[in-house]
């Protein structure tokens, strides 16, 4: 049987159907969200075009984070729904 971990705290939105990243997520998306815009912003003329791919690239890390958080508690969530079929 699959017991959910009391230490970690993604085992509460997974039982109540929530996809919130978790705060420490959060705050390295925002602090990251930060150094990409100084760093676009620092950028030279000559070197805009790199700088607008980049930050496409970056927006399309930070939407697999989400969706892979989705996933993962859709995947918690039948995993504990086939163990408690599963004891009965």
């Amino acid at each position: 049987m699959i017991t959910p971990n009391p230490w970690r705290g993604d085992a509460a939105p997974a039982q109540n159907g929530q996809s919130a990243l978790s705060p420490g997520a959060i705050t390295l998306l925002v602090l990251a969200a930060v150094i990409v815009a100084l760093g676009f912003a620092r950028l030279p003329d000559t070197l805009l075009a790199i700088g607008v791919l980049l930050i496409g690239v970056f927006l399309a890390i930070v939407a697999r984070i989400c969706q892979a958080r989705d996933q993962h508690l859709a995947l918690c969530r039948l995993l504990g729904e086939s163990a408690r079929q599963r004891m009965r």
